[in-house]
């Protein structure tokens, strides 16, 4: 799918995976079809809501996003509600409140690690998962939330939402993308007409030219949707068994690390401790959404071997889901991250703003 493998096999697979993303293709511009004529109905939440999606696989940092929305409607007056699909989690119920707003009300298995992720350092807000989100949205609302924050939600076609906003990660080269399994598109690339604003997501990792390039295929993609840049900024450092104790980010400089990850986008983590000043001396990866078992050490203790590391470094995705470390390992660290608007800033105010007007319009009816 990425293009690295070379010789005869890889082309053949490839082509393979080509074919089957044409009917991939269809299947996706069908059941939008179904919706923008009509022929399906969307449902119609008892939240205002906003989606934060994405049209690629992988990730964008749609949690973080989330998160500094979910902050800055707070710090308006407005008590937000966060919608997961629930990746992972282990739960016999389709839909389930897993977090009031002051406490984790489930075990971390049934809630899932990014919503665990969330409850801790998202006080306040409620948070709901399931693949359904309106029943997950009703739950929000008998929790007092005036709004709904989905993530990843852009594929969501059945449900009403006032805010479509999709992130593109600056590092992934939108003119060659090609629809899964041939590429990593989730939908076609015209299917970013639907956004009604995007974000550009690690606009600090690449060139100008670029940044460029991006805004050229969105100009075309998406004429109609304002768009922002942002980074990734590191706000501290952490021990993942003494969470409360926040060092500055300063505290990587100079330090010789092992990163240790399973998110979407891996190669992103490393750029950020490079940023922060850190000696990267290598990388353990687990796949996107990985259960840690304590055997998982095993695999890190061998990635470390002959690198002489200083600490291993996780993100908070991952510190929430670790067992403990055992053995004479390093020190495990988590980087806390927020999202910084790097461009038009006001753009994200505005975006803000028509979340809150609608919020206080509309009081929560469950």
């Amino acid at each position: 799918m990425g293009g690295e493998a070379r010789g005869s096999a890889a082309a053949i697979g490839r082509a393979g995976l080509r074919a089957l993303s044409v009917p991939y293709a269809l299947t996706m511009r069908a059941n939008l079809a179904l919706y923008e004529r009509g022929w399906l109905a969307r449902k119609r939440p008892v939240l205002p809501v906003a989606s934060i999606g994405n049209i690629t696989l992988g990730g964008t940092g749609k949690t973080t996003t989330t998160r500094r929305l979910a902050r800055d409607l707070l710090a308006r007056g407005v008590r937000p509600g966060i919608v997961l699909r629930g990746h992972m989690r282990h739960a016999e119920q389709p839909w389930q409140l897993v977090s009031d707003g002051s406490e984790l009300l489930v075990p971390q298995r049934i809630a899932g690690d990014e919503a665990a992720m969330l409850a801790h350092t998202a006080p306040g807000v409620p948070i709901a998962v399931g693949k359904r989100r309106e029943r997950a949205i009703e739950l929000l609302a008998s929790a007092g939330a005036q709004a709904a924050i989905l993530d990843d939600a852009f594929q969501y076609f059945r449900m009403e939402r006032l805010v479509d906003l999709v992130l593109v990660d600056a590092t992934f080269d939108l003119a060659a993308a090609k629809v899964f399994p041939a590429g990593h598109l989730r939908e076609p690339l015209e299917h970013l007409r639907r956004a009604t604003h995007v974000l550009i997501t690690h606009a600090d990792l690449v060139s100008g030219a670029r940044i460029d390039h991006s805004l050229e295929v969105l100009s075309r993609c998406a004429p109609q949707a304002p768009v922002m840049q942002a980074r990734h900024a590191p706000s501290g450092v952490y021990r993942v068994d003494r969470p409360a104790d926040i060092l500055p980010s300063e505290a990587l400089r100079g330090t010789r690390v092992l990163a240790v990850c399973a998110i979407g986008n891996p190669a992103s983590f490393e750029d950020l401790l490079r940023q922060m000043g850190a000696a990267v001396v290598g990388r353990a990866t687990f796949p996107d959404h990985h259960a840690y078992e304590p055997g998982d050490w095993e695999i890190v203790r061998e990635t470390l071997a002959g690198r002489d590391a200083e600490a291993i470094v996780v993100t908070e995705k991952d510190a929430v889901k670790l067992p403990p470390a055992s053995g004479d390992l390093p020190p495990v660290l988590a980087v806390a991250v927020e999202s910084q608007i790097m461009t038009d800033e006001e753009l994200w105010d505005e975006l803000v703003g028509r979340i809150e007007q609608a919020a206080r319009q509309e009081p929560a009816s469950a």
